[in-house]
């Protein structure tokens, strides 16, 4: 294995979860900051959103990887899926 996996594997596996739990508390309790505009309050939820939306797609990519790891393919082209679309 590469130096990298393991690094990716922690960030994917450990961090992604961190991630999404945090996305849906937020998005349970949306509580408004004090003294915060709500456009600001807005912004930030949605930028929470499309953060989460990226932290699943990097685990669905993260696991696309795996697999061909495991399989010993190599993906057609040097393209991963987020770089086919």
């Amino acid at each position: 294995m590469t130096p990298l996996v393991p690094v990716v594997l922690v960030v994917v596996f450990v961090l992604g979860p961190l991630a999404r739990a945090l996305a849906s508390r937020i998005s349970r309790d949306p509580r408004p900051l004090p003294g915060a505009p709500p456009e600001e309050v807005a912004r930030l939820r949605d930028e929470v959103d499309r953060l989460g939306a990226e932290v699943t797609r990097l685990s669905e990519e993260q696991a696309f990887m795996l697999k061909l790891l495991a399989s010993g393919e190599k993906p057609q082209g040097g393209q991963g899926p987020s770089q086919a679309g």
